[in-house]
C-alpha cells in the first residue's frame, strides 16, 4: 500500500430460503455451462485467498485486534505524554523518569496527593475511543511504586470500570498494596467482574485511592484485558479475531506493509523488540498513527495465525525505510543477520539452536511453520537499491532455508526471483478488465503473490469510505482469475483489512470496527464466500449461449472463464467429492445458467450462496457501514441436481458460489 508522502458445507449465520429445483423465472440472459468432472487437474493451493495483517494502520492492532483496553498504558503516545489520562477527586498527575520501570519504558505517571485526601481520588482512562463493558471478567494489572512517607488508607486501592463520570460502577476490585516496598516497583493484578453490561461505550477504567491517603505514587504499564480469542494471555479481541477466522484465510501476510519498513531505519519493525515481558518491549513510533506498543508481538501474531488455521507469509525488513533512505551495500550484513535470527527464532528446533532455545524460554517450545518469506515491501519505490539488497538477502537466506519460498517485491531491477508480490489499488473497472491478466504472465515462474489489492475509487475516481457491492463484484472477478491461474498464483489478499473508524488513515478496508461493533463489508462477504468454498483442483468448464457451441470455445476466448458479463470457474474438493462453482455477473439483467456436469449422473442437494443488492439497486452505492452494517448480506438457497444437471439464476451485479456433492 502506498503511504500518502486474509467440513464440506460451510454454514453462515444467516437465514436459509428454499428455491425450486429448476429456476424458471424470466431473465434476459440464458447461458449453458458445461463442467468436466475429473479427479485430477490443476492444483489450487490452500493459500489462494488470504489477508494482510499490517500493524498500526487505522489503529488495527493497538486499539483494534490487540485486546488491550487501555490507551497509552505506558505513556509513550505523542512523544511521551499523559494523553488519555484524567484525574478525579483530589490529586494531580505528572510524568516522571526517576528510576524508571525499565529501559524500554523510561517514563511513568506520578499521582500526587499533596494533602490528606477527603474524598475518593485517582485517575481514569477512556480507552481507545471508548470501552465496551460487558457481563464478563476483566483482568487488570499495573506496576506500582510508592514514595517515602506515602500512605494509602487501609492499604487498598480500588480498580474498576464505570461510566465517564463515575455515577455507575459496572465492576470493581480491591488490590492490597500495603506490603509494597517503598521506592521499589511491584506488579499487581486483579479480576474485575462485571454483572451489568453498559449501554454505551463511553466508559472508563479507574484506579481510586480511599480518603485519608497522601503522598506520591508512581504507576506504569497500566493494563486491562477482556476475555481473549482462545483465551490466550496477552491475546486478541474476540469479535475481530472471529471475523478473521470466519474468512478461513489461506494465509496472512504480516507484519506489513509500510509498518515493516517504519518511518526511518531505526524505527523499522525489529522483531526482538516485540518478544518477552511487556515491560521490556520499547515499541516505536507508528508508521501511520500514534505509537506501536508492540504488545502484539511476533509470537502473539503467529499464535493467532495458528488459531485461525492460516499460513504465515512473513515479511522481513530489507534495508529500506519510508524516509527514502536505504542501508548502503557494504553495511547490509547486520540486517541480514537480524533476519536470520528472526527466522531461526520462529522456525528452529528449541534443542538445536540458540534462537529456538530463546523461543522455548519465552514459553513456546514448538517451532512455527513458515513456508513463505517476503524480502522487503514495495521496493518498486527503491529499485536502484533493491538491485543490491535483494541478492544480498536472498542469497544468504535461500541457502540457509532451502524449503522456504522467498518473495520479491518487484522484478524491475533484479533477476527472476522465485516469486513476486503484486499490489493493485484501482477502480472497479481495472479488476474487470484485468480478469485475464495472469493468463498472460510467463510460466513456470516467478510465481505471484497478490499481496495487496482492493477497489479504492468508484467509477468517477471518488474515494470510497467503505467497500461497495460493485467493488466486491469487481474484486471477485479478479479472484476468479487467481483461481483459474493457480499454477502460478500463490494467493491474493485484500488490503488494508482492519480499520478503527475513529482513527482512520486509509479507506476502504475489509473489516471496519469501533469499540463494540465489527462490520462485515461487502468485500469481506465476497471473500468469505470464496475462502470458505475452496476446491483443490480446477475443473475444465465452458459457457455458451444460443449462438455458439461448447466445441467452439477456445482457450482464452469467449466462453472460457467469461461469457459476456458473466465470469466463472469450477473446481472440486476431491476429499469429499464436492463441486464448487463460482460465478460473478456485472450484467444489468439476471442470467439463467443451465449447468451440465459431464461424466456425472449426480442427483443431490447442494447450497447456493448469493451476494446481491436486489432489483433496481445501484451496486456502486450499496455498502455495509458502521451505521448500517447489514445493508447487504449473503443469501443461502438450497439447490437440487438431477442426472448431473441443475439450473440457477445469477442476479445482476452479484457474486454466487455453488457447493454441490457429486
Amino acid at each position: 500500500m502506498f503511504l500518502p508522502v486474509f467440513g464440506f458445507v460451510i454454514l453462515f449465520s444467516i437465514s436459509i430460503t428454499f428455491g425450486s429445483p429448476i429456476e424458471t423465472e424470466s431473465t434476459t440472459n440464458v447461458v449453458s455451462l458445461n463442467i468436466q468432472n475429473a479427479n485430477n487437474g490443476q492444483a489450487i493451493p490452500s493459500t489462494m485467498h488470504g489477508v494482510i495483517l499490517e500493524t498500526n494502520i487505522n489503529r488495527g492492532d493497538d486499539g483494534g485486534l490487540y485486546a488491550e483496553l487501555i490507551y497509552n498504558r505506558a505513556f509513550q503516545e505523542n512523544g511521551r505524554s499523559l494523553d488519555g489520562w484524567l484525574t478525579f477527586g483530589e490529586g494531580s498527575i505528572a510524568l516522571s523518569n526517576n528510576q524508571s520501570l525499565s529501559s524500554a519504558l523510561p517514563v511513568q505517571m506520578k499521582f500526587t496527593l499533596n494533602q490528606t485526601s477527603t474524598t475518593p481520588s485517582g485517575f481514569k482512562n477512556g480507552g481507545f475511543y471508548g470501552i465496551n463493558v460487558q457481563r464478563q471478567n476483566y483482568r487488570a494489572s499495573f506496576f506500582y511504586r510508592p514514595s517515602t512517607n506515602a500512605h494509602v488508607e487501609g492499604g487498598k486501592l480500588t480498580i474498576g470500570l464505570s461510566d465517564v463520570d463515575g455515577s455507575k460502577i459496572y465492576g470493581a476490585s480491591t488490590i492490597d498494596v500495603s506490603n509494597a516496598p517503598v521506592n521499589v516497583w511491584s506488579n499487581f493484578s486483579a479480576t474485575i467482574s462485571v454483572f451489568d453490561a453498559a449501554q454505551s461505550t463511553q466508559n472508563v477504567f479507574f484506579v481510586a485511592f480511599p480518603p485519608n491517603s497522601k503522598g506520591d505514587f508512581e504507576f506504569n504499564l497500566i493494563s486491562c484485558f477482556p476475555p481473549t480469542f482462545k483465551n490466550r494471555e496477552n491475546g486478541v479481541r474476540v469479535d475481530i479475531a472471529q471475523a478473521f477466522a470466519d474468512l478461513k484465510p489461506g494465509f496472512v501476510r504480516l507484519p506489513g506493509g509500510n509498518d515493516l519498513e517504519g518511518p526511518t531505519i531505526p524505527e523499522r519493525f525489529i522483531w526482538n523488540n516485540t518478544i518477552g515481558p511487556l515491560q521490556n518491549r520499547p515499541g516505536r513510533r507508528g508508521t501511520w498513527v500514534g505509537y506501536n506498543t508492540e504488545g502484539l508481538g511476533i509470537i502473539e501474531l503467529l499464535t493467532f495465525l495458528e488459531d485461525i488455521g492460516a499460513t504465515p507469509v512473513l515479511a522481513v525488513y530489507a534495508g529500506y525505510s519510508l524516509d527514502g533512505k536505504a542501508v548502503p551495500q557494504d553495511q547490509l550484513q547486520p540486517y541480514i543477520d537480524e533476519v536470520i535470527n528472526e527466522i531461526d527464532f520462529i522456525t528452529a528446533p528449541a534443542d538445536a539452536n540458540r534462537m529456538g532455545a530463546l523461543r522455548k524460554h519465552l514459553g513456546r517450545s514448538e517451532p512455527f511453520v513458515v513456508k513463505y518469506v517476503e524480502i522487503g515491501n514495495e521496493d518498486f519505490f527503491a529499485t536502484s537499491t533493491y538491485s543490491y539488497r535483494w541478492p544480498a538477502f536472498y542469497n544468504a537466506l535461500s541457502q540457509r532455508y532451502p524449503n522456504i519460498t522467498f518473495i520479491a517485491t518487484t522484478t524491475s531491477s533484479i533477476a527472476s526471483p522465485p516469486a513476486v508480490d503484486d499490489h493493485d489499488y484501482q477502480p472497479p473497472q481495472f479488476f474487470i478488465d484485468n480478469f485475464r491478466r495472469y493468463e498472460r504472465i510467463p510460466r513456470p515462474k516467478p510465481k505471484v503473490l497478490v499481496g495487496e489489492f482492493s477497489t479504492i475509487n468508484d467509477r468517477d475516481s471518488n474515494s470510497l469510505p467503505y467497500p461497495t457491492l460493485a467493488a466486491a463484484v469487481a474484486e471477485s472477478i479478479y479472484r476468479i482469475g487467481f483461481e483459474r491461474n493457480s499454477d502460478v498464483i500463490i494467493g491474493g489478499c485484500y488490503a488494508p483489512v482492519l480499520q478503527n473508524v475513529q482513527a482512520t488513515q486509509w479507506t476502504p478496508n475489509l473489516i471496519p470496527f469501533n469499540a463494540s461493533l465489527v462490520v462485515k463489508t461487502t468485500s469481506y462477504l465476497a471473500q468469505r464466500m470464496f475462502g470458505a468454498n475452496l476446491g483443490n483442483i480446477i475443473l475444465n468448464s465452458t459457457a455458451t449461449n444460443s449462438t455458439m457451441a461448447h466445441e467452439s470455445v477456445q482457450e482464452g476466448g469467449e466462453g472460457d472463464g467469461k461469457l459476456g458479463n458473466l465470469y466463472f470457474t469450477a473446481s472440486k474438493r476431491t476429499d469429499n467429492n464436492t463441486l464448487i462453482v463460482k460465478l460473478v455477473s456485472v450484467d444489468l439483467n439476471d442470467t439463467l445458467v443451465n449447468i451440465q456436469i459431464q461424466d456425472s449422473t449426480a442427483t443431490s442437494e447442494g447450497v447456493m450462496y448469493i451476494l446481491a443488492g436486489g432489483p433496481g439497486v445501484d451496486p456502486s452505492k450499496l455498502s455495509n457501514t458502521i451505521d448500517n452494517p447489514t445493508a447487504v448480506s449473503i443469501i443461502t438457497k438450497l439447490i437440487w441436481a438431477t442426472g448431473g444437471k441443475f439450473s440457477i439464476t445469477v442476479p445482476s451485479w452479484s457474486v454466487v458460489v455453488v457447493n454441490l456433492p457429486l
